[in-house]
């Protein structure tokens, strides 16, 4: 239903601006190529309504639809809206303060137009002598346009610079289910230093440092895409002075269902020199607007110039944004073998499976000396056992003195825990967090089926709907709620009523991460669930292997799921 109302709302947009008879469409490239778009412009301002990605679309059976149909039956409505502008439209260039240098106002005027082939050209006279230029030509290649900005004196007798503002593209943020915080970042990279990023921030504007002479690119993403605008020439390096991004929209839209205050949009500070009469300045920038995807990067005649986008998004957000030590790098290393992988076996969610077989089996080892360490020190407990219940009986109800006896009683018989019984939780919790974030945000497996009804490893995977919330019925994490709490529940309790007590209470702990994960991508839950089964064959071998464990030493044992 939700879907209906956007389209609704959609076409409703559309139509009121056809009445003004101030728009027109215009087709970037074959649907269906990399890198082709459509969008609609407004005369006025010389601005971008919306934007779609023609080689994207809205669900997989969109881009099936596409596949079949004929040429002449395509439907436009199926394809990837990637941005979208109500009032505000993108591209359109704004004088920072009035100048009489340039008495027609560039964001409201109306422009004059030609439209040629892959080439959208936008002419604006000042009526003083000054000519404003915006050339937008398709760059299939790079996906994205290169964006001309040419300022001309064919008779003006002024002097200085004029300073400009430019509106950045605002790519949609519809809400999704199971994404824990926003994904959308505004970034200014530059070369050899950390990008600059900020994130969603509710009516504050945010300006990021940027030097034109050393930015790589500056702009903002969503869960998926970029926008990025990057200077292409001496002019534009020279041209670009400032960015600043904004948090919009400022109420919920129901075009593209993005809630307020969820997306982000850069504003770019231009300065263009005035030039001699007879002569023109020109600033040429590079647009992106596509995934942000390593394997989708390496295709571009510059792979590396945007992959800084990566390291903000593989910064493992954790606690309400904390950044996890060594999230990003692991994230890296996750991604690149899950790519690995996938060029093995052809499908993403069999490759998220080999990989956690890989990393449990890595660890396999370890856990099977702490298993075996354990059980040592369990043995050794077992012959101590009458000494400690007649400390116990000697204190009575006098607990210091007997948290003090024990601790002089286990320093003199070296009675302490193994100290790497933790080591496999500590090393399996940077993997799990690594691919929460990979997946998070990882372009790759969006739209990519696994196996029967999981048709998009980027959501949850809605096994059947429900008349009630939530709305679907999710099997990934029932499934894995029920392997994880089998697990648990076949852990003998510990005859301590203090380690007893609290060993109940932890059993129902995976409750509330079942809740959490319910509406989670099920990539990350092919992931956990395979997990769990290796979890379930790897403790009977070590049961087979080492015997069972002592309920009292079972319950000091971190479990590795």
């Amino acid at each position: 239903m939700s879907m209906l109302l956007r389209l609704l709302s959609f076409v409703l947009c559309i139509a009121l601006l056809r009445g003004q008879g101030d728009t027109f469409f215009h087709q970037f490239g074959e649907p269906g190529t990399t890198g082709s778009f459509r969008a609609q412009f407004v005369r006025a301002g010389a601005g971008v309504y919306f934007l779609q990605s023609t080689d994207h679309w809205r669900t997989l059976a969109a881009k099936q639809a596409f596949l079949q149909a004929k040429p002449d039956q395509r439907v436009t409505g199926d394809y990837l809206m990637l941005a979208y502008h109500e009032n505000d439209h993108a591209l359109r260039l704004f004088l920072a303060a009035a100048t009489a240098a340039f008495p027609v106002d560039p964001a409201i005027a109306p422009w004059q137009v030609r439209a040629e082939g892959s080439t959208v050209r936008f002419t604006l006279d000042a009526g003083n002598g000054l000519e404003l230029e915006k050339v937008l030509r398709h760059d299939g290649k790079q996906r994205g346009f290169e964006l001309e900005l040419v300022l001309r004196n064919k008779n003006a007798q002024a002097a200085g610079s004029i300073d400009f503002v430019l509106g950045g593209p605002t790519l949609i943020s519809p809400q999704e289910p199971g994404l824990f915080l926003s994904a959308a970042a505004g970034i200014v990279a530059a070369v050899e230093a950390e990008p600059q990023h900020v994130a969603p921030k509710a009516g504050v504007p945010q300006p990021l440092p940027i030097d034109g002479k050393t930015v790589l690119f500056a702009g903002t993403s969503n869960r998926f895409f970029g926008a990025f605008l990057w200077p292409r020439d001496d002019g534009a390096r020279a041209a670009l002075r400032s960015c600043e991004i904004d948090t919009v929209p400022l109420r919920d839209d129901p075009v593209s269902g993005t809630l307020a205050n969820t997306t982000l949009r850069a504003r770019y500070g231009i300065t263009l020199p005035i030039p001699a009469p007879g002569a023109e300045s020109k600033a040429s920038f590079g647009l992106y607007l596509g995934p942000k995807s390593y394997q989708e990067f390496a295709t571009l005649p510059e792979p590396e110039r945007f992959t800084a986008i990566m390291d903000v998004d593989l910064n493992a957000p954790c606690c309400f944004s904390v950044t996890v030590p060594g999230g990003r790098p692991m994230a890296k290393l996750l991604l690149t073998l899950l790519g690995w992988f996938h060029g093995v076996v052809g499908n993403w969610g069999l490759a998220i499976m080999m990989l956690t077989i890989l990393v449990r089996g890595l660890l396999a080892p370890l856990n099977f000396h702490m298993q075996k360490s354990m059980r040592a020190y369990s043995a050794r407990m077992a012959v101590l056992k009458p000494k400690m219940d007649a400390l116990k009986k000697q204190h009575g109800d006098d607990q210091r003195a007997y948290q003090q006896a024990m601790l002089q009683f286990q320093r003199e018989n070296k009675v302490l825990p193994p100290l790497g019984g933790c080591l496999p939780m500590f090393a399996v919790m940077p993997v799990y967090l690594g691919l929460f974030t990979a997946l998070r945000t990882a372009y790759d497996v969006r739209q990519q089926p696994f196996i029967a009804w999981i048709d998009d490893l980027s959501r949850p995977d809605g096994l059947f709907q429900l008349p009630f919330w939530p709305d679907q019925f999710n099997l990934l994490p029932i499934l894995w709620l029920v392997l994880m709490l089998v697990q648990v529940m076949r852990q003998p309790l510990p005859t301590d009523p203090q380690q007893r007590q609290q060993m109940q209470i932890m059993r129902y702990m995976p409750l509330i991460f079942g809740v959490m994960l319910y509406s989670y991508a099920a990539a990350l839950l092919v992931y956990m669930v395979t997990s769990m089964l290796w979890t379930f064959v790897e403790s009977a071998v070590i049961k087979r292997i080492l015997g069972p464990i002592d309920p009292n030493v079972a319950a000091m044992t971190p479990q590795t799921f």
